[in-house]
C-alpha cells in the first residue's frame, strides 16, 4: 500500500477520489453529529431527574460541552436538510465546509470535557484523544485541510491553557501532551487517507479491467459475426460450383470460369483468415524490438520490392532523404505497415496512376508520407478509418475484398514504435497517410 504522508493523491486521480470520498464524509458527519446530539439530549434530560452539578468538579464546563454538542448537532441537521434540497454539484463545497467545521467543534468540545475533569487537561486527555481519533478515522481529509484543522485545534488548545491558572511546568506538560496528540491525529488521518485512496485506486483498476474485458468480449462476438457472414458466402459459392462441376456436364470454357470463381473465393477467404490471425498475433506479441536503421536503406528495399510487384501497372516514386536519417525500427513489423499502406494505395489508384513515398525531417521528428492520386477516401468514413470492424472497409477498384483491419493493425504497429499514423484530411484528390517517428542522432 502506498503511504501518502506528506503528499496528496496523484493529480490524474485526485478529482475522482474527491468525488468518491465526499459522500462518505457526509455520512460520517451525519452519524457523528446525531450520535452526540442524542447523547447530549439524554444528559440534559437526566439532569432534570438527578442534579449532577454539586457532585462533579468542572460541572459548568461539562454543561458548556454538552450544549455545544447539542447546538452543533442541530446545526448540522438543519444545514444538511437544506443542502439536500439543492443541486448536488453546487453543494459539494458547502458539505466540505460543514464537515470541517463540525470536526473542529467536536475536537474542541472533547478538549473542553478533558479540561473539565480537574481543571487541567494533562490529568485526563481521554476525551480529547477520542475526539481526534474519531475525526481521523471517520473523515477523509486532504493534506491542506488536515494541516489547517490540526493547526487551528492546537492554537485553540494553547490559547485555552494560557487562560488557566497553572504553574509553568504544568503549562509545558499540557502543551507537550497536546502536541503529541496532534501528531498522532495527523498520522492516523494520513494512514486513513492512504488506505481509502489505495482502495479507490484498486476499484478503478478493476473497473477498467472489467471494461476492457467487456470490449474484448464485444470484439470477439463481432469477429465471430464477421467470420460467419464473410466466410459463409464464399464457401457456399464453392460448394455450389463444386456440386455443379461434379453432377452437370459442362463445356471446357465454362468449367474454366467455375474454377476461376472457386479460386477467387478461396483467395478472399484466405485473406480474411490471415488478417484475423495477424491482428490476434500482434495483440499477443506486445512490444516490438527496434534497432537503429538507416531510413534510405529501408526505402531502397521497399522500392525494389514494390516495383517488381507492380509490373508497370502503377508508377511508384520513392524519394530518398537528402541526408542520412536514422530511426529505431523493428524492420519486420514496420515493413508490414508500409506494405499495408502501399497495398491500399494500389487498390484505390487507377491503372498508370502515381504513388509516392517521401520522407521529411522536422527537428527531432521524421515524417514519412505515402501519397497517391487515386479515388480518395469519402468524408463519411474518415473518422472510422483506423477502427477495427468499423465498416469503413471498401472494395478496391478491381473488386478486391477487405475486412477493414489493415489500417487498424498499421496504426497499432506504428504506436509500438512510439510514433503516430494519421490521414491528411486536407486533400481534394487522392490520399496521403503520414507516419511520424522520433529521429535518432545522425552520428550513429
Amino acid at each position: 500500500m502506498d503511504i501518502y504522508l506528506f503528499r496528496s493523491a496523484p493529480k490524474a486521480h485526485s478529482q475522482g477520489f474527491q468525488h468518491h470520498y465526499l459522500p462518505y464524509n457526509n455520512k460520517a458527519v451525519r452519524l457523528l453529529s446525531r450520535t452526540w446530539l442524542i447523547i447530549a439530549a439524554l444528559v440534559f434530560a437526566s439532569n432534570f431527574v438527578v442534579s449532577y452539578a454539586h457532585q462533579f468538579p468542572g460541572a459548568a464546563l461539562y454543561r458548556v460541552a454538552y450544549s455545544l454538542y447539542l447546538v452543533a448537532g442541530l446545526s448540522v441537521f438543519l444545514v444538511d436538510l437544506w443542502l439536500r434540497s439543492q443541486q448536488a454539484e453546487r453543494t459539494r463545497k458547502y458539505y466540505r465546509y460543514l464537515y470541517l467545521g463540525y470536526a473542529f467543534v467536536f475536537a474542541v468540545t472533547c478538549l473542553l470535557m478533558s479540561v473539565a475533569v480537574q481543571g487541567s487537561p494533562i490529568n485526563n486527555m481521554t476525551m480529547y484523544l477520542l475526539g481526534l481519533s474519531l475525526i481521523a478515522v471517520l473523515f477523509v481529509l486532504e493534506l491542506k485541510e488536515l494541516i489547517i484543522l490540526a493547526a487551528v485545534v492546537e492554537l485553540t488548545f494553547v490559547g485555552g491553557v494560557m487562560l488557566l491558572d497553572l504553574p509553568t511546568e504544568r503549562i509545558i506538560m499540557n502543551q507537550t501532551g497536546s502536541l503529541f496528540l496532534i501528531l498522532f491525529f495527523f498520522l492516523i488521518s494520513r494512514l486513513n487517507y492512504s488506505f481509502r485512496f489505495n482502495h479507490f485506486h484498486q476499484l478503478r483498476l478493476i473497473e477498467e479491467k472489467k471494461e476492457e474485458l467487456e470490449q474484448l468480449s464485444k470484439a470477439k462476438t463481432k469477429i465471430l459475426g464477421i467470420v460467419a457472414h464473410d466466410l459463409r458466402g464464399p464457401f457456399a459459392n464453392i460448394e455450389k460450383m463444386a456440386s455443379m462441376l461434379l453432377h452437370k456436364p459442362m463445356a471446357p470454357e465454362q468449367q474454366t470460369r467455375f474454377f476461376e470463381h472457386i479460386l477467387k473465393s478461396c483467395q478472399n477467404s484466405k485473406g480474411l483468415i490471415n488478417e484475423l490471425l495477424e491482428m490476434a498475433r500482434y495483440d499477443q506479441e506486445g512490444a516490438c524490438l527496434p534497432e537503429p536503421v538507416k531510413l534510405n536503406d529501408l526505402l531502397d528495399e521497399l522500392k525494389l520490392s514494390w516495383q517488381f510487384q507492380l509490373k508497370d501497372t502503377r508508377q511508384l516514386f520513392v524519394q530518398k532523404a537528402s541526408e542520412d536519417l536514422w530511426v529505431n525500427l523493428d524492420v519486420e513489423k514496420f515493413r508490414r505497415v508500409l506494405d499495408n499502406l502501399l497495398s491500399n494505395a494500389v487498390k484505390f489508384t487507377q491503372e498508370k496512376g502515381n504513388i509516392m513515398v517521401r520522407p521529411v525531417q522536422q527537428e527531432s521528428m521524421i515524417h514519412l508520407e505515402i501519397t497517391d492520386d487515386g479515388i480518395g477516401i469519402p468524408e463519411a468514413i474518415r473518422s472510422r478509418l483506423f477502427e477495427p470492424f468499423s465498416g469503413a472497409g471498401r472494395k478496391g477498384l478491381q473488386g478486391e475484398q477487405t475486412v477493414g483491419l489493415g489500417l487498424s493493425i498499421a496504426r497499432k504497429l506504428v504506436e509500438m514504435h512510439q510514433g503516430t499514423l494519421e490521414l491528411d484530411n486536407g486533400q481534394e484528390k487522392g490520399t496521403t497517410f503520414r507516419i511520424t517517428l522520433p529521429a535518432l542522432p545522425t552520428a550513429l
